[in-house]
């Protein structure tokens, strides 16, 4: 039934994730050297905004670049967009 389907996705994932949260809480942590990157100043805050920023402007490119192709092609078919 659906209820089942629903109850095996639904844990389907969240058993693999449990899994590795595990793994990852029995590790032991590795003490900051040399070639780790600090997660406590501007460029790692800076990296994270443009990393937000860029997502975000591409998540409405195909809408802002399509938008004009399919006006173009309605206008030359004869179908023209009222501004009022």
């Amino acid at each position: 039934t659906r209820a089942i389907a629903m109850l095996v996705g639904r844990f389907w994932m969240i058993i693999p994730a449990m899994a590795i949260a595990g793994s990852l809480a029995a590790k032991k942590t590795v003490p900051a050297s040399a070639g780790t990157f600090p997660t406590t100043g501007g460029l790692f805050v800076g990296l994270v905004v443009g990393v937000i920023v860029i997502v975000g402007g591409l998540t409405f490119f195909p809408a802002l670049a399509l938008g004009p192709l399919v006006e173009h092609f309605a206008m030359t078919a004869g179908t023209l967009f009222s501004s009022n």
